[in-house]
Protein backbone atom coordinates (compact mmCIF):
# COMPACT_ATOMS: atom_id res chain seq x y z
CA UNK A 1 0.00 0.00 0.00
CA UNK A 2 1.34 3.40 -1.10
CA UNK A 3 0.92 7.22 0.30
CA UNK A 4 -2.27 7.37 -2.22
CA UNK A 5 -4.02 4.25 -1.15
CA UNK A 6 -3.60 5.09 2.66
CA UNK A 7 -5.63 8.66 2.12
CA UNK A 8 -8.40 6.62 0.04
CA UNK A 9 -8.54 4.18 2.71
CA UNK A 10 -8.88 6.86 5.55
CA UNK A 11 -11.83 8.77 2.68
CA UNK A 12 -13.29 5.12 2.45
CA UNK A 13 -13.79 4.86 5.79
CA UNK A 14 -14.48 8.43 6.96
CA UNK A 15 -11.49 8.68 9.25
CA UNK A 16 -11.31 11.50 11.30
CA UNK A 17 -8.00 11.21 13.36
CA UNK A 18 -4.79 9.76 12.12
CA UNK A 19 -2.97 8.03 15.10
CA UNK A 20 0.82 7.84 14.83
CA UNK A 21 2.15 4.95 17.00
CA UNK A 22 6.17 4.15 17.27
CA UNK A 23 7.93 1.65 19.88
CA UNK A 24 10.04 3.13 22.32
CA UNK A 25 13.22 1.78 23.56
CA UNK A 26 12.08 -0.34 26.01
CA UNK A 27 9.49 -1.91 23.65
CA UNK A 28 5.98 -0.24 24.65
CA UNK A 29 3.95 1.77 22.11
CA UNK A 30 3.83 5.59 22.35
CA UNK A 31 1.81 7.57 19.73
CA UNK A 32 0.10 10.87 19.32
CA UNK A 33 -2.23 11.95 16.78
CA UNK A 34 -3.45 14.39 14.08
CA UNK A 35 -6.55 15.23 12.21
CA UNK A 36 -6.91 13.17 9.02
CA UNK A 37 -6.33 16.32 6.91
CA UNK A 38 -3.23 16.58 8.10
CA UNK A 39 -2.01 13.96 6.35
CA UNK A 40 -0.77 14.24 3.12
CA UNK A 41 1.20 12.26 0.59
CA UNK A 42 4.29 14.06 1.04
CA UNK A 43 3.73 13.52 5.00
CA UNK A 44 4.76 9.95 4.35
CA UNK A 45 8.45 11.59 3.60
CA UNK A 46 8.58 14.67 5.51
CA UNK A 47 6.89 13.02 8.45
CA UNK A 48 5.82 15.20 11.69
CA UNK A 49 7.96 16.38 14.35
CA UNK A 50 7.80 15.09 18.27
CA UNK A 51 10.05 15.22 20.98
CA UNK A 52 11.92 12.74 21.17
CA UNK A 53 13.80 14.18 24.91
CA UNK A 54 10.49 12.80 25.97
CA UNK A 55 10.85 9.06 25.61
CA UNK A 56 13.16 7.23 27.33
CA UNK A 57 16.28 6.26 27.12
CA UNK A 58 16.33 8.70 23.56
CA UNK A 59 17.51 12.62 22.90
CA UNK A 60 18.45 14.71 25.37
CA UNK A 61 16.72 17.95 25.56
CA UNK A 62 19.14 20.21 23.55
CA UNK A 63 18.28 17.74 20.39
CA UNK A 64 15.24 16.69 21.35
CA UNK A 65 13.67 17.55 18.28
CA UNK A 66 12.78 14.06 15.60
CA UNK A 67 10.58 12.76 13.14
CA UNK A 68 8.42 10.47 12.37
CA UNK A 69 7.58 8.70 9.15
CA UNK A 70 4.87 7.06 8.76
CA UNK A 71 4.80 3.14 6.91
CA UNK A 72 1.85 3.01 5.17
CA UNK A 73 2.18 -0.65 4.47
CA UNK A 74 1.18 -0.84 8.11
CA UNK A 75 -2.73 1.22 7.88
CA UNK A 76 -5.11 -0.12 9.52
CA UNK A 77 -8.39 1.13 11.03
CA UNK A 78 -7.70 1.45 14.55
CA UNK A 79 -10.39 -0.57 16.75
CA UNK A 80 -11.07 0.83 20.14
CA UNK A 81 -10.67 5.04 19.10
CA UNK A 82 -13.65 6.73 19.18
CA UNK A 83 -13.93 8.59 16.33
CA UNK A 84 -12.85 6.85 13.53
CA UNK A 85 -8.92 6.43 13.89
CA UNK A 86 -6.43 5.65 10.98
CA UNK A 87 -3.39 4.03 12.76
CA UNK A 88 0.34 3.93 11.36
CA UNK A 89 3.26 2.68 12.55
CA UNK A 90 6.32 5.25 12.36
CA UNK A 91 9.90 4.87 12.01
CA UNK A 92 11.84 7.52 13.25
CA UNK A 93 14.31 10.16 11.57
CA UNK A 94 16.56 12.59 12.04
CA UNK A 95 15.15 16.06 11.04
CA UNK A 96 18.13 17.15 9.36
CA UNK A 97 19.62 14.95 8.34
CA UNK A 98 16.73 12.52 7.17
CA UNK A 99 18.98 9.14 8.67
CA UNK A 100 17.28 6.64 10.50
CA UNK A 101 17.27 6.62 14.02
CA UNK A 102 19.87 4.02 15.82
CA UNK A 103 17.90 3.78 18.84
CA UNK A 104 14.42 2.70 17.19
CA UNK A 105 13.61 -0.46 17.86
CA UNK A 106 12.30 -0.78 14.46
CA UNK A 107 15.25 0.22 12.83
CA UNK A 108 17.63 -2.11 14.83
CA UNK A 109 15.10 -4.85 13.48
CA UNK A 110 15.27 -3.96 10.04
CA UNK A 111 18.70 -3.99 9.91
CA UNK A 112 19.08 -7.57 11.38
CA UNK A 113 17.58 -8.57 8.16
CA UNK A 114 19.33 -7.01 6.13
CA UNK A 115 22.39 -8.09 7.74
CA UNK A 116 21.04 -12.18 7.00
CA UNK A 117 20.70 -11.36 3.32
CA UNK A 118 23.83 -9.63 3.39
CA UNK A 119 25.43 -13.16 4.33
CA UNK A 120 24.12 -15.06 2.02
CA UNK A 121 23.16 -17.42 4.64
CA UNK A 122 19.56 -16.70 4.46
CA UNK A 123 17.12 -15.42 2.42
CA UNK A 124 14.21 -14.85 4.81
CA UNK A 125 13.74 -15.78 8.95
CA UNK A 126 10.79 -16.56 10.24
CA UNK A 127 9.63 -16.14 13.64
CA UNK A 128 6.37 -17.55 15.65
CA UNK A 129 6.03 -16.26 19.23
CA UNK A 130 3.84 -17.89 21.40
CA UNK A 131 3.09 -15.46 23.84
CA UNK A 132 1.44 -15.94 27.52
CA UNK A 133 -0.32 -13.88 29.39
CA UNK A 134 -2.59 -12.94 32.66
CA UNK A 135 -6.29 -11.87 32.35
CA UNK A 136 -6.99 -10.32 35.98
CA UNK A 137 -9.43 -8.80 37.74
CA UNK A 138 -8.49 -6.79 40.43
CA UNK A 139 -4.44 -5.22 40.36
CA UNK A 140 -4.29 -2.80 43.23
CA UNK A 141 -0.60 -1.67 44.58
CA UNK A 142 1.26 1.27 46.47
CA UNK A 143 4.42 2.50 47.18
CA UNK A 144 5.50 5.44 49.75
CA UNK A 145 6.97 6.24 53.11
CA UNK A 146 5.15 3.89 55.33
CA UNK A 147 3.65 1.06 53.26
CA UNK A 148 4.24 -0.98 50.50
CA UNK A 149 2.20 -3.40 48.54
CA UNK A 150 0.57 -5.38 45.72
CA UNK A 151 -2.47 -6.90 45.20
CA UNK A 152 -3.48 -9.00 42.23
CA UNK A 153 -6.81 -10.70 42.17
CA UNK A 154 -8.59 -13.27 39.37
CA UNK A 155 -12.46 -14.68 40.09
CA UNK A 156 -11.32 -17.81 38.85
CA UNK A 157 -7.86 -17.81 41.37
CA UNK A 158 -7.97 -21.22 43.39
CA UNK A 159 -7.02 -19.23 46.50
CA UNK A 160 -11.33 -17.65 45.85
CA UNK A 161 -12.23 -21.32 46.48
CA UNK A 162 -13.73 -19.98 49.79
CA UNK A 163 -14.53 -17.02 48.84
CA UNK A 164 -18.64 -15.58 49.20
CA UNK A 165 -19.42 -14.70 45.77
CA UNK A 166 -23.10 -14.54 46.02
CA UNK A 167 -22.63 -17.56 44.98
CA UNK A 168 -19.45 -18.86 44.40
CA UNK A 169 -19.92 -20.37 41.28
CA UNK A 170 -17.00 -23.21 41.92
CA UNK A 171 -15.00 -24.91 39.03
CA UNK A 172 -11.99 -22.08 39.74
CA UNK A 173 -8.39 -24.11 37.94
CA UNK A 174 -5.79 -25.84 40.81
CA UNK A 175 -2.31 -24.55 41.00
CA UNK A 176 -0.35 -25.29 37.86
CA UNK A 177 -3.83 -27.07 36.15
CA UNK A 178 -5.04 -24.60 33.93
CA UNK A 179 -3.68 -26.25 31.26
CA UNK A 180 -6.65 -27.12 28.59
CA UNK A 181 -9.74 -27.48 30.95
CA UNK A 182 -13.12 -27.16 29.10
CA UNK A 183 -15.58 -24.44 30.24
CA UNK A 184 -17.08 -23.66 33.15
CA UNK A 185 -13.52 -23.97 34.81
CA UNK A 186 -11.64 -22.24 31.40
CA UNK A 187 -14.23 -19.08 32.66
CA UNK A 188 -12.34 -17.36 29.74
CA UNK A 189 -13.17 -19.02 26.30
CA UNK A 190 -15.60 -16.44 25.33
CA UNK A 191 -13.24 -13.44 26.15
CA UNK A 192 -10.32 -15.11 24.59
CA UNK A 193 -12.35 -15.31 21.29
CA UNK A 194 -12.89 -11.60 21.38
CA UNK A 195 -9.48 -10.99 21.18
CA UNK A 196 -8.85 -13.37 18.32
CA UNK A 197 -11.86 -12.17 16.16
CA UNK A 198 -10.54 -8.19 17.19
CA UNK A 199 -7.13 -9.78 15.84
CA UNK A 200 -8.12 -11.27 12.76
CA UNK A 201 -10.24 -8.06 11.83
CA UNK A 202 -6.72 -6.35 11.65
CA UNK A 203 -5.20 -8.88 9.31
CA UNK A 204 -3.45 -10.53 11.90
CA UNK A 205 -3.71 -14.35 11.65
CA UNK A 206 -3.96 -16.75 15.10
CA UNK A 207 -3.25 -20.41 14.79
CA UNK A 208 -4.77 -21.33 18.41
CA UNK A 209 -5.80 -20.04 21.91
CA UNK A 210 -6.20 -21.76 24.69
CA UNK A 211 -6.18 -21.48 28.96
CA UNK A 212 -2.32 -22.19 30.29
CA UNK A 213 -0.65 -23.70 32.96
CA UNK A 214 -1.62 -21.04 36.04
CA UNK A 215 -4.61 -20.61 37.56
CA UNK A 216 -5.77 -16.71 37.91
CA UNK A 217 -6.62 -16.55 34.45
CA UNK A 218 -3.45 -16.98 32.84
CA UNK A 219 -3.98 -17.50 28.58
CA UNK A 220 -1.97 -18.23 25.08
CA UNK A 221 -3.07 -17.32 21.93
CA UNK A 222 -0.34 -18.26 19.21
CA UNK A 223 0.30 -16.11 15.70
CA UNK A 224 1.23 -17.25 12.61
CA UNK A 225 4.75 -16.75 11.73
CA UNK A 226 6.17 -14.03 9.74
CA UNK A 227 9.52 -12.60 9.21
CA UNK A 228 11.70 -10.11 11.51
CA UNK A 229 9.74 -7.14 11.33
CA UNK A 230 6.72 -7.74 10.39
CA UNK A 231 6.13 -10.01 13.47
CA UNK A 232 7.50 -7.27 15.71
CA UNK A 233 4.46 -5.08 14.16
CA UNK A 234 2.13 -7.92 14.69
CA UNK A 235 3.33 -8.47 18.28
CA UNK A 236 2.82 -4.75 18.89
CA UNK A 237 -0.65 -4.78 17.99
CA UNK A 238 -1.38 -8.38 19.71
CA UNK A 239 -0.35 -7.12 22.76
CA UNK A 240 -2.81 -3.62 21.94
CA UNK A 241 -5.51 -5.45 21.17
CA UNK A 242 -5.13 -8.34 24.19
CA UNK A 243 -4.87 -5.09 26.86
CA UNK A 244 -7.66 -3.39 25.50
CA UNK A 245 -10.19 -5.83 24.83
CA UNK A 246 -9.72 -7.16 28.51
CA UNK A 247 -10.39 -3.11 29.27
CA UNK A 248 -13.25 -3.00 27.64
CA UNK A 249 -14.71 -6.12 29.68
CA UNK A 250 -13.30 -4.52 33.10
CA UNK A 251 -10.37 -6.95 33.31
CA UNK A 252 -6.12 -6.19 33.13
CA UNK A 253 -3.77 -7.77 30.61
CA UNK A 254 -0.33 -8.63 31.84
CA UNK A 255 2.15 -9.92 30.27
CA UNK A 256 4.20 -9.83 33.43
CA UNK A 257 6.70 -12.43 33.28
CA UNK A 258 5.70 -13.85 37.41
CA UNK A 259 3.00 -12.24 38.69
CA UNK A 260 1.63 -14.90 40.69
CA UNK A 261 4.03 -16.86 43.49
CA UNK A 262 3.94 -20.42 43.22
CA UNK A 263 2.65 -20.72 40.15
CA UNK A 264 3.63 -20.85 36.83
CA UNK A 265 4.92 -17.57 34.89
CA UNK A 266 4.34 -16.01 31.54
CA UNK A 267 6.77 -16.68 28.82
CA UNK A 268 6.84 -16.03 25.15
CA UNK A 269 9.06 -18.97 23.57
CA UNK A 270 9.85 -18.44 19.63
CA UNK A 271 9.92 -20.70 16.90
CA UNK A 272 12.77 -19.86 14.85
CA UNK A 273 13.48 -20.80 10.98
CA UNK A 274 15.80 -20.10 8.27
CA UNK A 275 15.31 -20.59 4.43
CA UNK A 276 16.57 -19.89 0.78
CA UNK A 277 15.06 -20.18 -2.38
CA UNK A 278 11.61 -21.86 -0.77
CA UNK A 279 13.97 -23.75 1.22
CA UNK A 280 14.09 -24.89 5.23
CA UNK A 281 17.59 -24.69 6.57
CA UNK A 282 17.16 -26.22 9.60
CA UNK A 283 15.65 -29.51 8.13
CA UNK A 284 18.40 -32.18 7.91
CA UNK A 285 19.63 -35.23 8.53
CA UNK A 286 21.69 -34.73 11.73
CA UNK A 287 20.33 -35.42 15.25
CA UNK A 288 16.47 -34.67 15.59
CA UNK A 289 16.36 -34.19 11.69
CA UNK A 290 17.86 -31.21 12.07
CA UNK A 291 20.84 -30.09 9.84
CA UNK A 292 24.06 -28.82 11.04
CA UNK A 293 22.92 -24.93 10.34
CA UNK A 294 20.37 -25.83 13.07
CA UNK A 295 22.55 -27.53 15.52
CA UNK A 296 24.79 -24.61 15.34
CA UNK A 297 22.34 -22.08 16.16
CA UNK A 298 20.79 -24.08 18.77
CA UNK A 299 24.59 -23.84 20.20
CA UNK A 300 24.88 -20.04 19.66
CA UNK A 301 21.97 -19.50 21.51
CA UNK A 302 23.37 -21.91 24.30
CA UNK A 303 26.73 -20.04 24.41
CA UNK A 304 24.81 -16.64 24.64
CA UNK A 305 22.40 -17.51 26.56
CA UNK A 306 23.52 -15.00 29.58
CA UNK A 307 24.30 -12.39 27.21
CA UNK A 308 20.67 -12.72 25.05
CA UNK A 309 19.25 -12.87 29.17
CA UNK A 310 19.73 -8.49 28.40
CA UNK A 311 16.68 -8.48 25.58
CA UNK A 312 14.83 -11.96 26.91
CA UNK A 313 14.31 -10.84 30.57
CA UNK A 314 15.11 -7.58 31.23
CA UNK A 315 13.53 -7.01 34.31
CA UNK A 316 13.61 -8.01 37.91
CA UNK A 317 10.19 -9.91 37.87
CA UNK A 318 11.90 -11.99 35.20
CA UNK A 319 14.20 -13.98 37.11
CA UNK A 320 11.41 -14.79 39.71
CA UNK A 321 10.25 -16.84 36.23
CA UNK A 322 13.45 -18.28 36.10
CA UNK A 323 13.75 -21.11 38.34
CA UNK A 324 13.06 -25.27 38.34
CA UNK A 325 10.02 -26.95 38.13
CA UNK A 326 7.89 -24.10 36.55
CA UNK A 327 8.51 -25.00 33.10
CA UNK A 328 10.87 -21.73 32.24
CA UNK A 329 13.22 -21.75 30.75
Amino acid sequence: MGPKEVIELGKKNSVVIVDLKFMDLPGLWQHYSVPFHELKEESFEEGFGFDASSIRGWQPIHASDMLLIPDPNTAKIDPFIQPTTLSLICNIVDPITHERYSRDPRYVAEKSEAYMKSTKIADIAYFGPEAEFFILDDIRFDQNQHAGYYFLDSDEGFWNTGREEKPNLGYKPRYKEGYFPAPPTDSLQNLRSEMVMELERLGLRVEAHHHEVATAGQAEIDLRYAPLVEMGDNLMWFKYVIKNVARRNKKTATFMPKPIFGDNGSGMHVHCSLWKANKPLFAGDKYGGLSELALNFIAGVIRHAASVCAFTNPTTNSYRRLVPGFEAP
